[in-house]
């Protein structure tokens, strides 16, 4: 099990029957699913941070129609067997974090998100899996403690993963290419603006690319119910006008597109 650090004096964690305590008393309860809560509500900026259980509820019910697993089969090509701590941040509902957990192993392996209901929800994937409420910020994990770390579609905080990942530790980024689902975006938008992903300018010098890859689909989209949680998962959600979120049926029947950037990087 990863070695846990208090998010209160920073000392480490020992996990006695259902609770995580350390040597000032501080103390952490796991839920009944089995995730513990180390978000301090000094650190959040809202009650509930993160995505919400609705967003949650349609991320999962579009990953698991399988649209996207070559992206996740991409990832695993990629990854050895080694015997080494593992982090996913921004994990989400757990879906591409226990694909990871079946080649790297769930004991070595920490889910972190900010969202408690998407942390709720990937509880109940893998309970072998240390799975956190915390910020990528703030990570409660010890200095040079990860030998990997995934951070897939989510802000890199580049100090703290800087802080975790060994020296000679891998960073595995995957962020959306400039022709991301094209066909929802000219639906949704008078102009569409092409901006594509580079990690690069968020890391410093810290960090040196190993290498780049990107990955096209293509599907149809077999309702408007599937549009709508794909929607769900995209700035668009927030960003785009209520009359054009609600014409996207339209597009049921019709080929669909996603370009991701997977991009490899070794701690320095």
């Amino acid at each position: 099990m990863p070695n846990l650090k208090c998010p209160s004096c920073d000392h480490p964690l020992q996990l006695t029957g259902n609770s995580w305590h350390c040597d000032n008393g501080h103390r952490f309860d796991r839920a009944k699913r089995g995730y513990t809560n180390l978000l301090l509500a000094q650190h959040r900026r809202s009650r509930a941070p993160g995505d919400d259980k609705a967003m949650v509820q349609a991320r999962t019910a579009f990953l698991e129609l399988g649209r996207y697993q070559p992206l996740a089969d991409a990832l695993l090509a990629g990854l050895g067997d080694d015997d080494q701590p593992w982090l996913d941040i921004g994990c989400g509902e757990g879906w591409y974090t226990c694909q990871f957990a079946q080649r790297l192993g769930s004991d070595n392996g920490v889910g972190v998100d900010i969202s408690k209901f998407a942390v709720d929800a990937a509880a109940k994937r893998d309970r072998a899996l240390t799975w956190l409420v915390a910020s990528g910020a703030r990570l409660p994990l010890f200095n040079d403690s990860q030998q990997r770390i995934f951070v897939l579609f989510t802000r890199l905080f580049t100090d703290d993963i800087a802080r975790v990942l060994k020296p000679g530790g891998e960073l595995i980024v995957v962020g959306t290419g400039e022709q991301h689902l094209l066909p929802l975006r000219e639906a949704l938008y008078e102009e569409v603006r092409q901006s594509g992903f580079d990690a690069g300018k968020f890391l410093d010098a810290r960090f040196t690319q190993i290498d780049s890859q990107d990955i096209h689909l293509e599907w149809i989209p077999d309702d408007e119910q599937e549009l709508q949680n794909l929607l769900a998962m995209t700035p668009h959600h927030w960003r785009a006008k209520p009359e054009a979120k609600a014409g996207i049926g339209k597009l049921v029947g019709k080929a669909m597109n996603a370009h991701f950037v997977i991009q490899r990087w070794r701690r320095i």
